[in-house]
């Protein structure tokens, strides 16, 4: 009896250990909760002067990525779209202009966040429109797909973000992805 208790418990260790092993290989990224400082560069002025220049941070959860990452600039910011419409509360709007052309931040403790927690948003899509920028060729340098999450950046990680004539360029460095 005593051997049979002493052989359930050992059993029972080391599933119990062998579980929580499990548990925390399986454990994968997470989101973060990072202040992402969103800044017009100047390259994107008409001399002295910026024009408005409207930029979105969008939490995307993953089973809607490919969708954005297709998805066109221009319909975006059309004026009617319902894919921006549909995403109002996972986004962020930001707007700069020649009376506003300082950066913005997004904290983190934006109550975004939450959200994006909530809905399982592991990116951001940050889309960028300004009559100075330009699409380009294949790829639309106007928008940019941003890991959020604690595998890419540190928890305390401020991310820079710059809208330049050239596209959205993210300048904070990312960790690299583990294989």
């Amino acid at each position: 009896m005593l051997v049979m208790t002493a052989m359930r418990n050992t059993i029972g260790t080391t599933l119990a250990v062998g579980l929580a092993g499990l548990m925390v290989g399986c454990a994968g990224p997470r989101l973060g909760h990072y202040d992402v400082v969103v800044t017009p560069d100047s390259s994107l002025r008409e001399g002295s002067t910026l024009p408005p220049v409207k930029v979105d941070v969008v939490g995307v959860k993953p089973a809607d990525v490919s969708r954005w990452q297709s998805y066109s600039v221009d319909q975006y910011f059309s004026g009617s779209d319902s894919l921006r419409h549909d995403f109002a509360p996972f986004a962020r709007q930001l707007s700069f202009d020649a009376n506003s052309d300082k950066p913005q931040t997004i904290t983190k403790n934006d109550p975004i966040w939450d959200e994006w927690a909530k809905a399982g948003v592991m990116k951001v899509f940050v889309l960028a429109n300004a009559r100075t920028m330009q699409p380009g060729g294949g790829v639309d340098a106007r928008k940019i797909e941003v890991p959020m999450t604690t595998d890419r950046f540190d928890d305390r990680t401020k991310i820079d973000i710059f809208i330049r004539k050239s596209g959205v360029d993210v300048a904070t460095p990312m960790k690299p992805v583990k294989e």
